[in-house]
This record gives structure tokens, sequence and C-alpha cells, in this order.
């Protein structure tokens, strides 16, 4: 027999089979849910339906991130970070009896409804990639429904005078390096002084570190960023960890009090390339963007952007103003 009983905020179910006494956590769920889950079980024991596999969600998540820490080093830490909350309430529960209401539950109950988004995404791919190896059979993500994050903005960037602030900064001369060849963290880190000949700056996936689209790209390099190699490194331009570079940044930043992050130095190599009238299939070339569709986020920055449609107006104006005009007749 399966029974329930609740302990704080959260459910746990209770049942006895093969001599022993079993106890499993349902986390911070209704109580209809909580007996959804306790009927299921009371069936399982009495043969009516067949038993799920019980592998547990952490088993899965885990088997997931150990091939994820290898395929996708430079966004790992952020996959691990994403999935943390969602680990916290499912881990110990077995994938293929996790109800897809608990998780869409779960899910509105966020806060932050962006990392919950990602947070289930990583979790649909993790379960996926189980089915595909025969870890499960099924997957509970395929009947949850993703909530959408509602925040959309542009990307922000640094204008000149704020540049020319970093660059008087302790470790200017990489800040000026990214923002004039857009290398993310990751491959600032790893770049080093020999990547830099012909005149372009080589970014390229090894064994040593990968690009996030795992894809080499040459970006040609301006004077400004030849004047800032000139003052980086011997061997490495920057020897130190991609999170330590990060400090380094929020140091400098808010010494001059410009504000940003580090990201905004690619921001600015996109921008200004749009800016410049550079079409959005060579920004995504030189950035090494994923498709298109992450590059159009910059397509506003173009010359004309917009104006000849919005200028197709003028014809609308003049005829409001004469009708405003004999109205007063």
């Amino acid at each position: 027999m399966a029974t329930l009983y609740k302990r704080g905020d959260a459910y746990y179910l209770n049942w006895r089979s093969d001599g022993r006494q079993h106890r499993v956590s349902l986390g911070q769920i209704e109580r209809r849910q909580a007996e959804a889950l306790r009927a299921e079980k009371e069936a399982q024991l009495h043969g009516l339906i067949t038993p799920t596999r019980g592998v547990a969600v952490g088993v899965v998540l885990d088997g997931y991130l150990d091939w994820y820490r290898d395929a996708r080093p430079t966004t790992y830490r952020r996959a691990l970070s994403a999935l943390k909350p969602f680990r916290a309430q499912f881990d110990r529960l077995p994938a293929e009896g996790l109800p897809a209401a608990m998780i869409e539950a779960w899910a509105h109950r966020q806060t932050a409804k962006g990392q919950a988004e990602k947070a289930l995404k990583l979790a649909r791919a993790a379960f996926r990639r189980a089915v595909k190896q025969r870890t499960l059979a099924l997957s509970p993500m395929e009947g949850v429904n993703i909530p959408k994050s509602l925040t959309s903005r542009a990307p922000p960037y640094f204008r000149p005078e704020q540049l020319r602030k970093l660059a008087g900064t302790r470790h200017g001369a990489a800040w000026v390096f990214m923002a004039a060849t857009g290398v993310r963290r990751g491959e600032m880190v790893k770049a080093r002084r020999e990547d830099c000949r012909d005149g372009v700056l080589l970014v390229e996936s090894s064994a040593e570190g990968r690009t996030k689209s795992g894809k080499w790209r040459a970006i040609p390099l301006n004077p400004y960023a030849k004047r800032a190699l000139r003052a980086l490194g011997g061997d490495l331009l920057v020897e130190c960890h991609k999170d330590t570079l990060g400090d380094w940044f929020r140091a400098d930043a808010d010494y001059v009090g410009v504000g940003g992050s580090l990201h905004w130095l690619r921001h600015t190599f996109c921008t200004s390339l749009a800016q410049s009238g550079v079409s959005l299939h060579e920004i995504k070339r030189l950035a090494g963007h994923s498709s298109i569709t992450v590059t159009e986020q910059y397509a506003h920055h173009a010359p004309d952007y917009g104006r000849a449609a919005v200028n197709s107006m003028a014809g609308w104006g003049r005829a409001a103003k004469a009708r405003g005009s004999g109205s007063r007749q």
C-alpha cells in the first residue's frame, strides 16, 4: 500500500515492496499532484500497470552533464548553474514517472522565467539523449509546455567615450583588443601571439579550447587591435582564467565608472560593424554566430534601417495636415 504524508511544504510518498520500506520526497507540489503519484504507485504495487525503470532524474542529468563538459566546455558552467534549481526539486525522483504537470508547476513558481526556460530546455535535451541511449523508455519532458521568457531587449554596447575610458585602465589593451575583434572571453584567454599572423587573428577549435560554434574563423586586425596587441602578453595574450578576466573587467569598469559587463565588448564589435554598413552575413562570419538569427539582433544599427519604410508615411502626414486645415474653415 502506498501512503502520503507532508512535512513542511513537501509531500513524501511511502510504500513497501520486496520486504523493504521505501520513501521518496515529491517536493513542493499540490495535494492533487501528490495523490496522483500515490495512485500510480499503488497501481504499480498491485500489478495493474508496468512500473517504470526507476532511473532517477539526477542520474540522467549527471550523464548528460558529463557529455556536455567535453562537447561544450565554454558553456558548461552556465548549464550547470541553470540546472541547479531544477535538480534541487527533481533529482531524486524517477525520470519516467515524473508528471509533466509537476514540471510545469515548478516552472510557474520560478520568478526568473528566463532561467526556468533554460533549465527546461537543458533537461529536455538530457532526457532525449537518455531515450536515444535506451537509458529511458520515454522522456517526461515531451508533454511539458516550456514557458517563453517575456524579456526582449536590444544588445547593450559601449559608446566611443566609454571605450576611451576603458582603454586607459590597467588592462585597457585587452578591452580594446576584444572590442576590436569581438572575441569571447573564453577565446581571449586561450589566444596566443602566434594566432595573430598575416594581419588576422585566427580563432580555432582545438583540444585545449573549443569555439562556441565549433568552427574556426579569421578576424582581420584593424589599427586599434594592432596597437592593443603590442601592449599585450608574450605567448598568451592574457594569462588568467576566463572568470578572472571578468573580475579584471569589473574592477576596471567600476574604477572609471562606465558600468556594463565584459560581454558588452563583443556587442560593441557587432554594433560598430552594423553601424558601418557591414552586412549581417559578414557580421555573422566575423563574430562566429551559430545562426543569422543571432546576428539579426544588431540589424537596427544598420544605416537607414527602416528609414525608407517610415518615410513612406510622408503622404499620410500631408493628407492628415490637409484634413486638419480644412476643418478650421
